[in-house]
């Protein structure tokens, strides 16, 4: 996995300091792997915590509020062609709206990851069921 996508809708920043723990986990697994965010809302780990050194790149769709507008379905593959990153290995969606999810699809990747409609959208089919793990 060379390019991983974080999709963080409230992106407010108690749901960044939640996610921390993934983001570090990640990063020692996939040790070569740049980490990109996206949310409604500002990264967060390029200001009120950049002190903690989570780096992750600002995927910047220049989207106010991404994937809270239907509209946004029809630019977003283009504006992610316009920068020049070919897909990503997996995007990890971190909310749980369809709308969002489907817009969140559009961005060329290989996996996905989403517990939106009982994970119907993830690449890998399992049953994801948390009484099974």
């Amino acid at each position: 996995m060379k390019k991983i996508l974080i999709y963080n809708s409230g992106g407010g920043l108690g749901d960044s300091i939640q996610i921390i723990p993934l983001i570090l986990s990640l990063k020692n697994h996939y040790r070569r792997s740049t980490i990109f965010y996206l949310g409604a809302h500002p990264n967060h780990f390029e200001g009120k915590l950049k002190e903690y050194n989570i780096n992750t790149k600002t995927l910047d769709l220049d989207l106010k509020y991404f994937g809270f507008r239907w509209w946004h379905l029809f630019v977003t593959k283009q504006r992610v062609n316009q920068m020049e990153i070919e897909k990503f290995d997996l995007i990890i969606d971190l909310q749980s709206k369809i709308r969002n999810t489907i817009i969140l699809l559009k961005i060329p990747h290989n996996n996905f990851y989403s517990s939106t409609f009982g994970f119907k959208f993830c690449s890998k089919k399992s049953d994801y069921d948390s009484k099974n793990h």
